[in-house]
């Protein structure tokens, strides 16, 4: 009879410490803000959502930190629109999200409401992930 042995699975050291926060949990709560990740798979994903929600010159002393969806998606949408977007957000995690590499970014469109969905995998333990941001048009423009 043959054992099948599990793959190995590989975890960041500062996991194994019980109870100790690797950073805040963003975006911040409604009652309590300052909710804290334990992981570092969780705040990989805090920090990819940072970076995508804001806009250069928002953070303080760092101007060229982050994407901006916000001001960006609503353009007119064009094939090269989309890939320069891509280009954006894949540049902005490679210098800023480092444990991550995104695999894939998707743009989707249903009721007024555009979806960003990214595919990424941890670097630490080559895990999957993805997230999916969703935007409402509120200005009336035309998607």
């Amino acid at each position: 009879m043959a054992i099948r042995l599990r793959d190995l699975i590989q975890i960041d050291p500062i996991d194994t410490i019980e109870k100790r926060a690797v950073g805040i949990k963003l975006p911040f709560g409604k009652k309590n803000p300052f909710i804290l990740d334990y992981t570092t798979k969780d705040h990989a994903k805090s920090k990819l959502i940072n970076v995508l929600l804001t806009s250069p010159g928002e953070r303080l002393y760092q101007p060229l930190f982050g994407v901006g969806l916000k001001n960006r998606l609503f353009e007119q949408q064009t094939e090269e629109s989309q890939e320069e977007l891509r280009s954006i957000i894949n540049t902005q995690v490679g210098i800023f999200v480092p444990e991550v590499n995104v695999e894939n970014i998707r743009f989707r469109i249903e009721d007024h409401i555009l979806y960003v969905t990214i595919n990424f995998v941890l670097v630490v333990s080559n895990e999957p992930e993805s997230i999916t941001l969703s935007f409402a048009n509120t200005n009336n423009q035309t998607l």
